[in-house]
């Protein structure tokens, strides 16, 4: 895969947490996903809402391991983080917005709570 990631000053740990956590989203890697999850993790994706427990590549990851991956922006403060970008696939794409809510400000502190909204774009990525 592909990726492109937004420069920063470097100057906040969560950047790059949030970076490698959504670069594992769009690869579907469940296992490195869940090593950033708390056991009672909270993710609600477009009014849908899922579990920790539940099968986390099948419910909350692309339907496919994207081909390239662009994050635009990744921003953190405190708990929360938020990032987005867009993936593509084969033909399509998908623009994506994650918001993040930490356990705590730690830098060890793993995700709590996520919101997740998708928008695929219709028609070819080579029609745009």
């Amino acid at each position: 895969m592909h990726i492109t990631l937004p420069t920063d000053c470097g100057n906040a740990p969560r950047i790059g947490i949030v970076s490698e956590f959504v670069t594992s989203w769009a690869s579907r890697d469940a296992e490195a996903m869940t090593a950033w999850l708390t056991d009672d993790v909270s993710w609600t994706i477009g009014g849908r809402q899922s579990a920790g427990d539940e099968a986390i590549a099948d419910v909350v990851c692309p339907a496919e391991a994207a081909d390239y991956l662009e994050v635009s922006s990744v921003i953190t403060h405190g708990r929360l983080a938020s990032c987005d970008g867009f993936l593509e696939s084969g033909s399509s794409r998908v623009h994506f917005s994650h918001v993040f809510r930490f356990a705590s400000t730690s830098k060890a502190a793993k995700i709590k709570e996520a919101r997740t909204y998708l928008v695929e774009w219709p028609g070819s990525v080579d029609s745009e």
